[in-house]
């Protein structure tokens, strides 16, 4: 193991949220985004979350599925940031303890970084 690198869970099932399924959530059509260019791995989200809803996942946890796409972002990456949408309330306490800015409330079917 690094001693450079933080140590990532490698221990959660990682499947893709259905947009249509978020949409019609009773909670707000926000989530929180992550501008990756903008994260230092310093996982300070993860420590501050009161509902334990962030991780940060080793990246080798994607397996080839056919989606080449997402495979390839995935081997690329230091880590995987997932957040449990079934237990974040999106307080926004991460999005406030971010040094570096790279959380931000983004709507549902937005794509680009916070503006």
């Amino acid at each position: 193991m690094n001693p450079n690198k933080p140590s990532i869970h490698d221990d959660y099932t990682l499947t893709t949220v259905d947009p249509n399924w978020l949409q019609d959530r009773i909670k707000p059509r926000r989530h929180i985004a992550l501008s990756p260019e903008l994260c230092i791995l310093c996982r300070a989200c993860e420590d501050v979350c009161p509902w334990d809803c962030i991780y940060m996942l080793a990246p080798d946890i994607v397996r080839d599925d056919g989606e080449q796409e997402v495979t390839t972002l995935a081997q690329s990456s230091h880590a995987l940031f997932v957040i449990d949408d079934n237990e974040c309330v999106r307080c926004g306490i991460c999005i406030d303890r971010c040094p570096t800015g790279a959380l931000w409330y983004a709507r549902v079917g937005e794509t680009g970084a916070k503006g």
